[in-house]
C-alpha cells in the first residue's frame, strides 16, 4: 500500500464526546488544552507530571498537608473528573480525588467495556458505508476510540460486503494480545477463511459474544452492534498515526472501490439506493476468494 501524507488530529478523537478539553484545564489548574489520552486520566503522562510537579512544590515550600495533590489542586471546584469531561451531567467528588479508590469511578470505567449502542453517522463512499469519527486500517478493520482510552474494533462495511455473510467469525481469546498489522479475527465462509488485521496494539478486554453465535450480525450492523472486541491499547497515539481518519478514510474507500471495479471489468457494484451489493463474492465467485483477501485484507 502506498503511503501518503496524512493530516489528522494530534489528540485521539473520542467517539460521541462533545468535549475534548483536558480535565486539568477545565478545573483551571493549567491553561485550556486538548486532552491527548482519550480521558484515560490515571494513565496519562500529563496527569502524572502535573501531580508530581505539585508535590515537589509542596516539599520545597515545607508544606506538611497530607491531602492528595489531586485534592489540593481541584478542591476549589469539587467537581468529579467525569463531570469535567462531560461524561456525566453533575457529580461532586467524595473521595478526595483519589479516583483509584472511588467505587463510582470504577463503575464508570466498567461501563466503558460495554457496547455504546449510540448509532454513528455513516456516510457513503462509492456505495460503501464509512462511519464518522472512526479510524480505519488498510486491511479493512476499524478502531473507535472510547472514553477512558479503550478502543472498540470491528470490520468495515467494504470487507463485509466484499466477502458476504459469514458462517463464523473466530476471535482471539479474552486477555490475549493483538498487534497492529497482525492477524486477529478470522472470517469463515464454507471452506474459505480470511484473517483480518488488528488496527492497533493491545490487550483484548471484552468480546462481542453475539458475533460468536451469529456472525451475520457483523454484516447487518458493521459499525454498531456488529463490533468484534474492545482493546486496551499499548500505545494509542502511535497506533492511530498509521490509520486512515475522516476525509482520508472516504478517499481511501473510493480508491478501493475503483480497484474492485477494475477487477470486475465493469461497474457492477451498485445495487438499489446507490449502495454496493451485499455479497460481492457470492455474485462474482470467479474473482476468487484468495485473490480478494490478498488484494484487500492483507
Amino acid at each position: 500500500m502506498e503511503t501518503k501524507e496524512r493530516k489528522r488530529p494530534v489528540q485521539p478523537v473520542v467517539f460521541s464526546m462533545g468535549n475534548d478539553q483536558c480535565v486539568w484545564g477545565k478545573a483551571g489548574v493549567i491553561k485550556p488544552t486538548k486532552c491527548v489520552n482519550a480521558f484515560d486520566c490515571l494513565g496519562c503522562a500529563v496527569d502524572s507530571k502535573i501531580l508530581a510537579s505539585f508535590d515537589e512544590q509542596r516539599k520545597v515550600s515545607g508544606q506538611s498537608d497530607r491531602a492528595s495533590a489531586r485534592l489540593q489542586l481541584m478542591m476549589t471546584k469539587g467537581k468529579c473528573r467525569h463531570m469535567l469531561t462531560g461524561r456525566i451531567s453533575y457529580g461532586l467528588c467524595s473521595y478526595a480525588y483519589n479516583c483509584a479508590r472511588c467505587p463510582y469511578d470504577q463503575m464508570i470505567e466498567d461501563t466503558s467495556y460495554l457496547p455504546n449502542l449510540r448509532k454513528p453517522t455513516v456516510d457513503r463512499a462509492s456505495g460503501f458505508g464509512v462511519a464518522r469519527d472512526y479510524y480505519y486500517h488498510h486491511g479493512h478493520t476499524w478502531a473507535r476510540v472510547e472514553y477512558g482510552g479503550r478502543v472498540r474494533v470491528g470490520i468495515d462495511d467494504f470487507a463485509l460486503r466484499l466477502l458476504g455473510p459469514q458462517d463464523e467469525i473466530k476471535m482471539p481469546a479474552l486477555g490475549s494480545t493483538v498487534g497492529q498489522n497482525r492477524p486477529s479475527a478470522i472470517l469463515k465462509r464454507s471452506r474459505n477463511e480470511a484473517p483480518t488485521m488488528s488496527p492497533i496494539d493491545g490487550e483484548i478486554v471484552a468480546i462481542n459474544h453475539n458475533i460468536l453465535s451469529q456472525a451475520s450480525a457483523a454484516n447487518d450492523s458493521p459499525y454498531s452492534d456488529g463490533w468484534l472486541m474492545v482493546v486496551q491499547p499499548k500505545s494509542l497515539r502511535n497506533s492511530l498515526k498509521n490509520l486512515f481518519f475522516d476525509e482520508e478514510g472516504m478517499s481511501w474507500i473510493d480508491d478501493e472501490a475503483g480497484k474492485l471495479a477494475k477487477m470486475l471489468g465493469e461497474d457492477n457494484l451498485a445495487a438499489a439506493g446507490g449502495e454496493a451489493i451485499g455479497d460481492i463474492y457470492g455474485a462474482f465467485p470467479e474473482l476468487g476468494w484468495n485473490k480478494l483477501v490478498k488484494t484487500f485484507l492483507e
